[in-house]
């Protein structure tokens, strides 16, 4: 691994809750031993600490100039084809294209700082992948644009290619042609008298 690298670890809030859910589980078994039906609770609850312990264990993931790391394993920034994010916040859930039709799903249970740092990172070194459709290039350019702060562009902002004034304007010439039928003002006997 290289000298100056960014380690992402998963935020401890997970475990936090982990160790309520089975605390809250415990709760209901007990409790189910004279009303049966607090067993349900009982059984989601332990699922939800269980699913949040594995959250809190995932392994770290660094971030170098050559390639990144999950765990043990090592990706070289140039295999990189495409990034595509879920609608969740946190945990963060990113569906990774390699090259060779390889597939790599990452999740960085993190607190919303770092999952955006780590979106950036991610996409500041994948300089051959795509985000959600939109080709490295593009995505800049569209992210200066936009004005958005460098460590957290989005491409959710539409970019602004016409002024305001000029919007009026193709407004004005729609609402004409929708009333008139055509943009010109002369009629139909009109040309047809300048061409004989």
């Amino acid at each position: 691994m290289e000298p100056s690298v960014e380690i992402y670890q998963p935020s401890r809030l997970y475990a936090r809750i982990g160790w309520a859910a089975l605390a809250g589980s415990l709760i209901c078994i007990l409790c189910g031993f004279r009303a049966p039906l607090a067993f349900i609770p009982g059984f989601l609850c332990a699922i939800t600490g269980a699913a949040l312990f594995w959250l809190a264990a995932r392994p770290p993931i660094r971030i170098g100039e050559n390639q990144f790391n999950i765990g043990e394993r090592a990706i070289a920034w140039r295999e990189v084809r495409e990034i595509n994010s879920s609608r969740f916040v946190s945990p963060l859930l990113l569906k990774i294209k390699l090259t060779n039709s390889r597939h790599k799903l990452l999740i960085f249970p993190g607190e919303p700082e770092r999952i955006a740092r780590l979106m950036f990172q991610l996409r500041k070194h994948s300089h051959l992948a795509s985000f959600d459709g939109v080709a490295y290039r593009d995505y800049w350019i569209w992210s200066s644009l936009t004005g958005s702060q460098a460590e957290n562009p989005t491409v959710e902002h539409p970019v602004r290619m016409l002024s305001s004034e000029d919007e009026d304007e193709i407004e004005r010439m729609y609402q004409k042609l929708k009333t008139v039928g055509r943009l010109d003002s002369r009629s139909p006997d009109s040309k047809t008298s300048h061409e004989d």
